[in-house]
């Protein structure tokens, strides 16, 4: 019904409050030509005629049953205007639920998760955020993310619920019935929020990266080394291996699960440096030195590898000086990783072969950047860092780390 609509719809989403149960008071619509049109005439004077009858509305006519000047309706008789709706609506074989209702719905199920014990206080902060919009809701529609409240509920259970990493199709089967409904229906909507809310995840991760905070994997996660280290490696039946990395002077691969089960073994190490290095390239040309242990990071490191290089460097602080180097992309998205390394795993590093002597060297192999990144390269302050980000912003370009394979074979 085009009037019934039309006054729901003022109502709702053209009054911060007058949609709200208990508010009072008189309202009016004029009826302009463009109504006529999009409703038909005749339709429109019959629905007019009809809620005036039901005493629904009052109706000043510039011609009695012929013209209309503007209709009046009284807050007080919304809920019955809202059943009529309902009832409207069924007879489609449609569903209308007023806007009011819809509203404390949805509070009543976001006030039943948050009594859920939240492992990850990110999701609690995201169920806030959600009560919140609510609150202020106005004369603003329900959120659409909403629409989909149960889904992505299910979920966030589930990421709450992980104690260890899961692949993403096992994940999705478990806790969504579907292999494959994580991806299509939900993946984007958790990478926004995570981005949003989870502190271990930025703006500038990938979807894998982000992913990979949440313990939801794609593919297992490895962690490769060049060094002197002793590690001790908890076998199935309760034992304890020891291996020396030493042994490996091409790189020692650790998976996830090794990740999961190994402990550094607490002593003084003959390394005086770590080297993250953000390609797999340039990690495999580096030479074995006693003095150095060298981390392959691809891009952003995930929570095992996180928590072993924070515990490593822990170990190594307390028993001996020790220095931290990076050495990544000369670009966004290399500088952005050097940032989270800083701020989440080593406080001490510092830039290697990510300064403004190695983009001139190598400038002529430089490419240009798009517009999009240069926008955020200008917002990003890292001070470390700061003559390099200037540099790039004002060469409009930025350098590959495997361009510089040639030079960087030994420290």
């Amino acid at each position: 019904m085009y009037i019934l609509n039309k006054i729901i719809e003022k109502c709702e989403y053209h009054s911060a409050k007058d949609w709200k149960p208990g508010e009072t008071g008189n309202r009016t619509i004029t009826i302009q030509q463009k109504d006529y049109t999009k409703c038909g005439k005749t339709e429109l004077i019959n629905e007019v005629r009809d809620l005036e009858n039901q005493k629904l509305i009052q109706v000043k006519w510039i011609l009695r049953y012929s013209d209309i000047e503007k209709i009046q309706y009284s807050l007080e008789q919304l809920p019955q205007l809202y059943q009529l709706a309902e009832q409207e609506a069924q007879k489609n074989g449609d569903t209308f639920v007023p806007k009011y209702r819809l509203v404390q719905q949805y509070q009543n199920k976001i006030e039943a998760e948050q009594k859920q014990g939240w492992q990850n206080v990110w999701i609690r902060s995201y169920y806030d955020s959600l009560l919140q919009k609510l609150h202020n809701i106005g004369d603003g529609k329900i959120p659409k993310e909403l629409e989909k409240f149960e889904l992505y509920r299910d979920c966030l259970r589930g990421i709450n619920a992980l104690t260890e990493a899961i692949f993403k199709r096992v994940f999705s089967k478990r806790y969504l019935g579907n292999t494959k409904k994580f991806e299509k229906e939900v993946q984007a909507h958790i990478i926004t929020i995570a981005k949003n809310y989870c502190n271990d995840v930025t703006e500038d991760m990938d979807d894998t990266s982000v992913l990979e905070q949440l313990l939801i994997k794609e593919y297992g996660q490895e962690m490769a080394l060049k060094g002197p280290l002793k590690l001790l490696i908890q076998e199935p039946n309760g034992t304890e291996q020891e291996i020396d990395t030493s042994n490996f002077k091409y790189g020692f691969v650790l998976n996830t699960q090794t990740l999961q089960h190994m402990t550094i073994k607490n002593e003084v190490v003959p390394f005086q440096r770590i080297v993250s290095i953000e390609n797999k390239a340039n990690f495999e040309a580096m030479t074995y030195s006693d003095d150095t242990l060298y981390v392959y990071s691809h891009g952003y490191y995930g929570p095992y590898e996180r928590s072993f290089l924070q515990k490593l460097a822990e170990i190594l602080d307390a028993n001996q000086q020790m220095e931290y180097f990076h050495s990544g992309d000369l670009d966004y998205g290399g500088v952005k990783i050097f940032e989270y390394i800083q701020n989440r795993i080593f406080p001490k590093l510092q830039p290697l072969y990510m300064d403004v002597e190695i983009y001139e060297k190598y400038k002529d192999f430089a490419e240009p950047l798009e517009p999009q990144t240069l926008v955020k390269l200008e917002k990003t302050k890292i001070p470390i860092l700061q003559d390099l980000i200037d540099k790039l912003i004002q060469e409009e370009k930025g350098l590959e780390q495997e361009i510089l394979l040639s030079f960087i074979g030994h420290l």
